[in-house]
This record gives C-alpha cells, sequence and structure tokens, in this order.
C-alpha cells in the first residue's frame, strides 16, 4: 500500500493511497472542515474514480510529457504518486509521500538567474517537452499540452518551485508549430483586462533576450512579509470527477447544473456565462473543461480568474468548432441572441439576462480589440494585429453583425464577413 498525504495551509487534509492493483482511494484527516473537491465531497460518496481522476488532472495529459517529467525531476516513475511528492502543483495542495510537511529547509529552491530562464526558454522551443530545468529542487507540475513552466518570484530574484518553495508565475514561450502564441495570448489578455474581465497580471517579458508570454498565478497570494501562500482551486474537471480524457465531453448545460447545485442563487452560472460569452467572442474555440476553474475558500466557492486565453482561429489549422455548444451553434461564427436564450431557457436561467450578457460582452471585445492589438502601443506587428481583430471580428458576425463590419472597416480590412 503506497500512501500520497495531502496538506492544505499547512495542515493535514488526508491521504490518496494506492493499493497493490494500482487503485487510488482517498481519506479526509479528522481535522478536515471543507472538501478538497466538489468530486470528493467531506461526507463522502464520492465515485470510485474520483480520487484518481483529482490527481491526473495536476499533471500533463501526455505520457510522452509524463516520461520527461520524471527524468527531468528525479522521480522514481511517471506513476502519479511519484510525480506529485514534492512537487509545485495547481490549487493549494501540497503532496508528499513523507508523513511531514516540506519545508525550505528540508527542500530548497535554486535561483533561477535570467542566462538560465533563458536557456529554458530557447530549451522549449527547441523540444517542447522539456518543461522542466534539470535540478534536483525543481520539481513542479503542470496540466495541459502546450509547452510551459514556472517560476517562484520571491525577495525580488526569481527560483525554480517545488513543494516547499510555491510558484508565483507561468511562463509560456512560443513554440514551433503555433508561432506568435505568446503575442496573442498576452493580447488576449489585455482584450480581456479592457473588457473588465476579472484576470491576472500577464504580458510579455524578456529573459537574457528571449520573450515569453508570462502570467501571474491567481492560485498564489502575496502575504504582507512576502513570503506566498497556496490558494486552493480545482479546474471543472476535477470538479465532475472526470479524467483528462474527457475535458471536451462537458458541455455548458453540465457546468451549469454543477453551478446551479453549488449556488441556487444562479450568481456564479450567470457570470459564468460572462466568461463563456467572451471566450466565444474572441474565437477561443479551445475553452473545455479544464480552461475554468473555482476556487475553494472554506466551505465558499466562487470562479477563479480567467486564464488561457486565446484566439485560437488565428490559425488557420486550427478548429474552429467551440469546446462547449452554445444553444447549438458549434461554431463562434454562427452564434446568435437566440441561441443565447436558447441556453438559458434549456437550463432555468432567464433568456434576457443571458441575452444582454452576451451582446453586452461582445460589444465590449469588438470596441476594445483595437487597442488590445494596437502595434503603436503594444509593439505587435501589423501583421499579427489584422490577423487576430479581423478572426475576433469574424466570430461574431451573427451576434453583431454592424458592430463587427466596422471594426473591420476601422483596421483597413473588407467590410464583407
Amino acid at each position: 500500500m503506497r500512501v500520497l498525504h495531502a496538506w492544505l495551509r499547512g495542515q493535514p487534509v488526508g491521504a490518496f493511497t494506492q493499493d497493490a492493483a494500482g487503485r487510488i482511494s482517498f481519506s479526509y484527516d479528522g481535522s478536515a472542515v471543507a472538501p478538497i473537491s466538489l468530486s470528493l465531497p467531506l461526507e463522502g460518496g464520492w465515485r470510485a474514480a474520483a480520487p484518481a481522476n483529482f490527481l491526473n488532472n495536476l499533471l500533463p495529459e501526455s505520457p510522452v510529457l509524463r516520461r520527461m517529467m520524471a527524468e527531468r525531476t528525479g522521480a522514481r516513475s511517471t506513476d502519479v504518486f511519484d510525480l506529485l511528492d514534492s512537487a509545485d502543483s495547481a490549487g493549494g495542495i501540497v503532496f508528499s509521500s513523507a508523513d511531514t510537511l516540506p519545508t525550505p529547509a528540508s527542500d530548497p529552491a535554486p535561483r533561477a538567474d535570467d542566462d538560465a530562464i533563458a536557456s529554458q526558454i530557447r530549451q522549449l522551443r527547441a523540444v517542447p517537452e522539456q518543461w522542466w530545468a534539470s535540478s534536483p529542487h525543481a520539481r513542479f507540475s503542470l496540466a495541459g499540452n502546450q509547452p510551459k513552466f514556472t517560476l517562484a518570484r520571491l525577495g525580488g530574484q526569481w527560483y525554480w518551485p517545488n513543494a516547499a518553495i510555491a510558484s508565483t508565475h507561468i511562463l509560456k514561450p512560443s513554440a514551433s508549430g503555433r508561432s506568435d502564441v505568446d503575442v496573442v495570448e498576452a493580447a488576449s489578455n489585455r482584450l480581456a483586462r479592457l473588457c473588465g474581465m476579472d484576470v491576472p497580471d500577464a504580458g510579455l517579458a524578456v529573459f537574457g533576450g528571449e520573450e515569453t508570454y508570462i502570467v501571474e498565478r491567481f492560485d498564489r497570494l502575496r502575504r504582507a512579509d512576502g513570503s506566498v501562500e497556496r490558494i486552493h482551486s480545482e479546474d471543472l474537471l476535477q470538479s465532475f470527477g472526470l479524467p483528462p480524457s474527457r475535458k471536451y465531453d462537458v458541455t455548458a448545460r453540465m457546468v451549469l447544473s454543477l453551478l446551479h447545485t453549488a449556488d441556487p442563487s444562479d450568481r456564479l452560472s450567470y457570470e459564468w456565462v460572462r466568461r463563456m460569452a467572451f471566450n466565444v467572442s474572441i474565437g477561443n474555440a479551445d475553452a473545455h473543461a479544464k480552461n475554468y476553474s473555482i476556487i475553494l475558500d472554506g466551505e465558499s466557492i466562487r470562479l477563479s480568474p480567467m486564464y488561457d486565453l486565446l484566439t485560437t482561429t488565428y490559425w488557420s489549422s486550427t478548429d474552429p468548432g467551440l469546446a462547449m455548444k452554445i444553444g447549438g451553434a458549434r461554431d463562434a461564427r454562427g452564434v446568435r441572441r437566440e441561441n443565447w436564450r436558447s441556453l438559458a431557457a434549456k437550463n432555468g436561467l432567464d433568456p434576457d439576462i443571458v441575452e444582454q450578457i452576451a451582446v453586452t460582452t461582445g460589444r465590449l471585445v469588438l470596441e476594445n480589440a483595437q487597442a488590445a492589438y494596437d502595434p503603436g502601443e503594444t509593439g505587435i506587428s501589423e501583421r499579427v494585429a489584422q490577423r487576430a481583430v479581423a478572426r475576433i471580428a469574424e466570430a461574431n458576425k451573427s451576434l453583431l453583425p454592424e458592430q463587427a463590419r466596422r471594426l473591420r472597416e476601422s483596421m483597413g480590412l473588407p467590410s464583407v464577413l
């Protein structure tokens, strides 16, 4: 029997166990007062696969990436217990095979200077699977498949993170096969901020001559003394207790049902609709269940700031089909007011309110898109700006045809969509 201890805010919250057949279970510590996941309620009764799925959603999805993670971090194997042991992972939980909490004294974090960070960026561009720096104390885990790595900013210095030293930032350089992704993601985040969406601080940064997109983690809180506290969160796939392979199977209806159960007032539901409307309006076809998260603060639940915002239709090779249909519409270019009203009616929400949310969000996106990609203010090339704004206008052509046409004309693009 193997054990992986779970710690939250420095206190034991429970333990995951793995039997000889590889089955993973979970039990709460007697002192636990709130659940670590909506799929693992404090009173029990969860599905047998929920504990394993909760853990697997904290790791990269690709077996190749997991092998690379084990090799570069010194983990004993690609087993989920070995990969998460003493790693800095998303959310507030620290995992350890030992029954003692990792501390900076027991697991120090090495400095990462500009040259080392630049080297890591170049390495990622050359070999997109090499997310991890080869340091015995640099251990982190990130989900997904896009090349990225984490750093901790402490006392004006950068460090490689681990279970004892929480990361504060995620860096996502452009990799071969999807050029401009760092520029487009930075602009998408800027556009969200201009539209009044809740987003973390993010932008482009240069380390040793190498540019990268960098975003401050929303699941971290800097205390007054400069130390960093982990904030507990989970993505919606973890909330459903489903494995990473099911991230595109979660529908808007499923999410709204989950949020209504957590918050019968539907405040969370309407706010989530606004976030989904933003993703639709920027042409983000990859807003699946792992790209939305909730923050679990004791017994209260709130939506996390938005993340992984990207006009995916910028790249013509990307499937324009939405990860979640809107009232039957699969493509942002075909989403109309009636689709939003249909979504509302089928989920017990007010169609007038949902339509207003979608239209208002779309208008804000179209009104601010040019500023978010302004070459003079941002340094973005005219080529990138024109292509991205054209895709945003196209995403809104059925919802707000006149506004989309005017945006194209203001960018010197053909007015016919």
